[in-house]
């Protein structure tokens, strides 16, 4: 176990709200946690157990599974209403916003499953925190990856300051359900997707524990309010939700930060986390929705992690309840613009951080340089002595991909792990009842590069040009047409778009375009090689160049031969083309609106 955090305060390790949550509560309605002083946190078995006799014990709360794990552990997702609106229809018919509480995506990053606990108590059975329920609906996610929970383990995490044992950060696959909201590889990501794109909740809260150096900051978040979020939710979190949020944490004594990527462009100022839809906020975001990204400290104690996760969900529910016209409002505004996107219009999937930022002071702890006798090396020590440096910080992002929405995308039938992809991330498609035969737009691949080693179980595809080509294709019949003017149009162009950084294209959907899949022998087509170039000047005197100007193609018999045969009528038409059709206008085969 690592040492404490120096930075902790008399008020972080007093954990004030904990000790009147448990001091309210009937020793039977205790967490292990609680029960062990914050030395333990409790199995899953236990943790869903608890979910289950809160439903039991209140008319406004539920209880359901979405979905099992890989081994068969069922995943929960907890519901409560004071209108007993239990099912997103109901949710939407309150007007009440919806707020959705996450944890145990990683589950060895321990606090937010306990504390979350600890307050749906509050609020359904000790009743301090009722009034919650009058104005907002509260979802609840016990633990996300039950697998990785049971791993269970004392060493599973050298940086983090307890509980005695924790689970592992991925699932029994050894795949991070935190890089898997695109692909959509693992049950329980499919379950949750299912899950989310039916409630459409108007803010996450995620939980997690942030290693790194010793600082004072108990609690860091990244929230997006640039381009890669629609205008009126970013507004929302930005001037409304974020500044509100630190106030009241600051009141109550914790030490809160933005989440620090590292540097932006130029070195000069610190870059605001800039998450892509493999993550969970910035999958959120995708959806038109708000999210929060909690990092509360590795190093500080379970006791105090769990305190600042009580404090920032209580403080988040707070808000969005005193907000919640507003926050409805933005939820809603940003679904139709999204809805009335049109053709050439630029919509943003990838930015960096840039610009001159904002003042930000960092607050962290005095440190020295020692020399260490194990790694040869020098090594930072830290001193309990508090060190604020003025910086500036960057939340603007300059645009890296932002293409022109088409009207849409046609996918093949034959590609119907992309279709079924498109549908869990709640994309609407108009399937195609017969076949159509034409002349389609799309692009074809040159110079990709493959990643070197694989990445959340692919190879991805890490660097491509396209160029753009029209191509005879026949659509046949249960191909998909995928307008972009639509609720879920941006989620559609960050899958379909080749460019997007969490494309299905980037994450190897598409890796058998790129094969080639018929050879041919020296002595077959040698004779037909000699015969192209007697028959095209241009041809023969495009080949002579590249025999002058490149020496390591000139000796090489095969690569001479190859580059003859890929232009020749026997290379196959479709490799390298990307089977994702794009349109500019609605194609004339479209159904009309109401004959869908």
């Amino acid at each position: 176990m690592p040492p404490a955090s120096l930075a902790e305060t008399p008020a972080m390790r007093a954990a004030r709200s904990l000790a009147e949550s448990t001091a309210a509560a009937a020793p039977r309605w205790r967490t292990h946690a609680e029960k062990t002083d914050f030395r333990e946190t409790g199995s899953y078995g236990e943790a869903v157990g608890f979910y289950s006799r809160l439903a039991a014990a209140s008319p406004f709360a539920r209880l359901a599974e979405i979905g099992r794990s890989s081994e068969g552990r069922p995943i929960s997702l907890f519901v409560a209403s004071r209108d007993r609106a239990f099912t997103p229809q109901a949710a939407r018919r309150s007007g009440k916003p919806v707020v959705l509480l996450q944890n145990g995506i990683h589950p060895g990053e321990n606090g937010g499953k306990d504390a979350a606990m600890m307050l749906l108590r509050d609020v359904l059975v000790t009743r301090r925190l009722a009034h919650l329920l009058d104005s907002v609906i509260i979802l609840s996610i016990p633990v996300f990856n039950p697998d990785g929970h049971e791993r269970v383990s004392p060493w599973n995490r050298i940086n983090e300051n307890g509980p005695a044992q924790m689970g592992f950060r991925v699932t029994a696959r050894r795949l991070n359900l935190n890089r898997d909201y695109m692909k959509a590889d693992t049950p329980e990501m499919r379950a949750w997707l299912r899950m989310y794109n039916a409630w459409l909740p108007d803010l996450l809260i995620d939980n997690h524990v942030t290693d790194g150096g010793d600082t004072q900051y108990d609690a860091t978040f990244a929230a997006h309010t640039g381009q890669d979020i629609a205008p009126p939710v970013g507004r929302w979190v930005k001037e409304q939700f974020l500044p509100e949020l630190f106030r009241r944490l600051e009141s109550l004594g914790h030490v809160p930060g933005f989440y620090i990527e590292g540097r932006a462009a130029g070195g000069k100022a610190l870059a605001a986390m800039n998450a892509t839809p493999r993550y969970s906020t910035g999958y959120a975001a995708a959806q038109n929705r708000a999210a929060l990204l909690v990092e509360t400290h590795s190093l500080k104690s379970f006791r105090t992690r769990a305190w600042a996760h009580y404090d920032v969900m209580q403080a988040a529910l707070e808000i969005a309840a005193a907000q919640g016209s507003a926050l409805r409002r933005a939820s809603g505004e940003a679904d139709r613009m999204q809805a009335a996107v049109r053709p050439g219009e630029a919509v943003f999937l990838e930015g960096a951080p840039s610009g001159e930022g904002e003042p930000y002071t960092l607050r962290g702890l005095r440190t020295e340089q020692v020399s260490s006798p194990v790694s040869g090396g020098m090594v930072i020590r830290y001193a309990a002595e508090k060190l604020d440096t003025p910086a500036r910080i960057v939340r603007t992002l300059e645009p890296r991909v932002a293409p022109p929405a088409p009207h849409g995308y046609a996918v093949p039938r034959e590609w119907g792990e992309i279709i079924e992809l498109l549908r869990l991330h709640g994309v609407e498609m108009i399937p195609l009842a017969r076949p159509v035969e034409g002349e389609f737009d799309t692009v074809r691949f040159e110079d990709v590069k493959f990643a070197a080693a694989p990445f959340e179980g692919r190879f991805r595809v890490a660097g491509f040009r396209t160029r753009p080509v029209r191509v005879r294709r026949t659509l046949p019949a249960g191909s998909v047409y995928v307008p972009v003017a639509q609720r879920a149009g941006r989620a559609a162009m960050h899958l379909l778009e080749p460019e997007a950084p969490d494309s299905a294209l980037r994450w190897g959907f598409f890796l058998p375009i790129f094969e080639q899949k018929e050879y041919f022998s020296d002595f077959v087509f040698e004779p037909f090689a000699r015969k192209m170039l007697e028959a095209d000047p241009q041809l023969k005197r495009e080949f002579e160049e590249k025999i002058a100007a490149d020496a390591s193609f000139a000796g090489n018999p095969r690569a001479r031969l190859l580059w003859l045969y890929q232009r020749s009528p026997y290379h196959e038409p479709d490799k390298d083309v990307y089977p994702v059709l794009r349109f500019a206008a609605p194609p004339a085969w479209l159904p009309a609106p109401g004959g869908r």
